[in-house]
This record gives structure tokens, C-alpha cells and sequence, in this order.
């Protein structure tokens, strides 16, 4: 049976249809949650595949308690070879890991994106996006999706970072929404909640096809 090692940083930002997948894939989960005071493994070898996901701090803050041992972590999955995927913050360790700046970006994107696609098992969309910060393409990996803010996607090795949110549904944007500060302007993320269920069914499916696509290797690169 797969492992599958998930990093959960927030209490707000959990697996969500990444977990549904998983489960309905037969894989063997397990989550470390460091809001609770979970440790990353000692040993990167104790998995087969691993997912780093979102968070409300930033990938380049220092100041962030655990974020050198995260780095260091994930630094050590892909040495030994063990498929990442990171996904918005988690993309952005990715990518600080492989070398590639992160910034910060004039506005946030948050609200629906559609992406241009560089592959054929990632859909362009709607994917949900909720970020204030980017990254630039890695050294040597190949670019998976970009957009007019940032590029969004890459892929290099068994390794794939995005920058929106496949993972997301309406309840768990729903919190990001309540719980921030300052709020976001309205109509950025009413479009989440008023008249969009086909959206969320259409991202879901878009989210299982790639979630795949990424633990069989259909997304390698380099």
C-alpha cells in the first residue's frame, strides 16, 4: 500500500478533496499537523510520496518556528527520490528548496483562476486561489500552468509545486474568508459561494485527474 505523508499547517487548511482522493485511492495517510505540536518525521524514508499544504505564514519568514526543519525535510524527501507535492505555500517551499526566489505580489489573487496549461493532465480551470505571495520557475524544472499574476504551476523530477489550491472546497474557503484580516473585498470571494456549485463540482473532478496524474508520475519532469 502507498504512504502517503500529508503536512498540515493550519487548523483551516486541511486535505480537503486531497484526503477524499487519497482515501478512495486505497492510500495508507498519514498527517502531520504542526499546528498541534506534530514533529516531522525523523527519517524521510518512512513514506512514499509526500504533500506540502497551504498556510496563512510565508515560506520566506525565517522568523517561522518550524519552516528550517520543514525545509530541511522536504530537502531530504527529494534526495531520496520520494514524489512532493506542494500546493500554494507548499509550492512555494518546493520551489525555495530547488533554489527559485519567492516575493511577495502587488495584490493577492484570490477569487476563481484560470490557468494556461503546459500539460495535458492539468485542467485550466476553475481552480480556487487564495495567495499573496509567488514563486519564479525553478532551475531545470518544466512550467505546468501560468497565468497574467504569477506562474502557477511546475513540475520537476516526481516533483510538482502549484500555486492555486486543487485541495479546496467551498466550506474550507469559507473559513479563510471568516477568519481574515482584513477581510478580502467582496467581490473577490462571493463568486465562491453565489451560483458557483458547478464550478466547485467542475473543480473537484479537475482536482482528482491531477491529484493522479502527480503520484503515478504522469506530471515528471526533467
Amino acid at each position: 500500500m502507498t504512504r502517503l505523508l500529508v503536512v498540515e499547517h493550519d487548523a483551516d487548511a486541511p486535505a480537503g478533496l486531497l484526503g477524499g482522493w487519497a482515501a478512495a485511492s486505497g492510500l495508507e495517510v498519514a498527517t502531520v499537523r504542526l499546528h498541534t505540536g506534530d514533529l516531522l518525521p525523523a527519517s524521510a524514508s518512512g513514506c512514499d510520496a509526500a504533500v506540502v499544504l497551504g498556510s496563512g505564514q510565508t515560506a520566506y519568514d525565517d522568523s517561522v518556528p518550524w519552516l528550517a526543519r520543514e525545509l530541511a525535510f522536504v530537502a531530504r524527501l527529494l534526495t531520496l527520490g520520494v514524489p512532493v507535492l506542494g500546493i500554494c505555500f507548499g509550492g512555494q517551499v518546493l520551489a525555495r528548496v530547488l533554489g527559485a526566489r519567492l516575493y511577495r505580489l502587488a495584490e493577492p489573487e484570490i477569487g476563481w483562476s484560470r490557468v494556461t496549461s503546459k500539460h495535458p493532465h492539468l485542467a485550466e480551470g476553475p481552480w480556487p486561489s487564495w495567495h499573496f505571495d509567488a514563486f519564479d520557475l525553478p532551475a531545470g524544472a518544466t512550467t505546468l500552468a501560468v497565468n497574467e499574476v504569477c506562474v502557477q504551476g511546475f513540475a520537476i523530477g516526481p516533483h510538482a509545486g502549484v500555486q492555486f489550491h486543487p485541495e479546496a472546497t467551498a466550506p474550507i474557503v469559507a473559513s479563510w474568508a471568516a477568519s481574515a484580516d482584513p477581510p478580502p473585498r467582496p467581490e473577490l470571494t462571493d463568486p465562491f459561494f453565489t451560483g458557483a456549485a458547478r464550478a466547485w463540482e467542475q473543480g473537484a473532478v479537475n482536482a482528482q485527474a491531477f491529484f493522479a496524474a502527480w503520484l503515478s508520475g504522469g506530471l515528471a519532469a526533467g
